[in-house]
């Protein structure tokens, strides 16, 4: 006579918690990219391979592979996540502004130049992102890609200067917003492409700011309050 099997005790649960697939996956993608950030930073862009940074970050090829079919997808990930942080500080800086009750007291070309501050580093000079990547990520880089980041930021200043009440500043046409974004973006990626000695220069800075406050100023204050420089006519 046959036994009926016998009913198993169910597991209790374990009192370690499991770390979830997809928070081990981004730690993985986190350590590969600071891989190869530090590949690009020491050997530049003909230093760079996917066995390097497999090796560097601690994994196998096959890991590597399983995120990264190529080093261009790599490398365009990279970029693609430095990209959403100069957003991010971006729409952090401008929320911080549509919140403080006294803004229409702050100077307005200073309002400008920090905006113009964090797309120069995040674009250009390179802020948590080497100028090698930022470069390298310029000339790799997909037009609807650019076009869409570009679009990114355009809509957010617009809404800005739509809901602050700043005394120097006009709340731009979508023409004059079309024109000052396409210009500073494609004047980063020129610098950077080009290497131009000219980035992280105050004058080079200086000239982006001057180039927006000519689009963004009052013509009493881009007369009068354009810090010691003369308009741009």
């Amino acid at each position: 006579m046959v036994r009926p099997a016998a009913k198993m005790k169910p597991e209790a649960p374990s009192s370690k918690r499991r770390e979830p697939t997809q928070e081990r996956a981004q730690k993985t993608i986190q350590t590969l990219f600071k891989a190869a950030a530090h590949i690009l930073d020491k050997e530049g862009e003909a230093g760079l391979s996917t066995n390097k940074v497999a090796a560097v970050a601690g994994f196998s090829i096959g890991t590597l592979y399983q995120y990264f079919p190529s080093k261009e997808m790599l490398v365009r990930a990279m970029a693609s996540r430095g990209q959403d942080l100069v957003l991010q500080e971006l729409e952090n800086y401008l929320s911080a502004l549509e919140n403080r009750d006294d803004v229409n007291q702050l100077e307005g070309r200073a309002l400008v130049d920090q905006a113009i501050q964090i797309l120069l580093r995040g674009f250009a000079s390179g802020k948590g992102l080497s100028q090698t990547l930022i470069r390298l990520a310029w000339s790799m880089e997909k037009p609807d890609e650019t076009a869409s980041a570009v679009r990114q930021v355009a809509d957010r200043l617009a809404i800005f200067f739509e809901r602050i009440d700043h005394p120097a500043l006009w709340v731009p046409s979508a023409a004059q917003m079309f024109v000052l974004t396409r210009s500073v973006i494609g004047t980063l990626r020129s610098a950077s492409l080009e290497k131009s000695p000219l980035l992280g220069s105050p004058a080079f800075e200086e000239a982006l700011t001057q180039m927006a406050w000519a689009l963004l100023a009052k013509p009493v204050q881009a007369e009068g309050l354009a810090l010691g420089t003369r308009p741009i006519r």
